[in-house]
């Protein structure tokens, strides 16, 4: 897990693939927000569960390594 954090003197990848998901994640929930008829209350409790499962396999898929 150290890996994921800080690597040869340099922020670790796992931060930066968390950092470009999370970045990706909120664009692509704002652009379906503002193109759905949705209330606010559903989407934000989809958009958590959804972080909440990409950012579990992101560091699932660096604590296996």
């Amino acid at each position: 897990m150290n890996d994921f954090l800080w690597s040869s003197g340099h922020l670790g990848w796992g931060v930066f693939a968390l950092a470009v998901f999370t970045g990706l994640w909120w664009l692509l929930s704002d652009l379906y927000w503002r193109l759905q008829n949705i209330r606010i209350s559903r989407l934000l409790v989809t958009l958590a569960i959804g972080w909440a499962i990409g950012a579990g396999l992101i560091l699932l898929g660096f604590r296996i390594e």
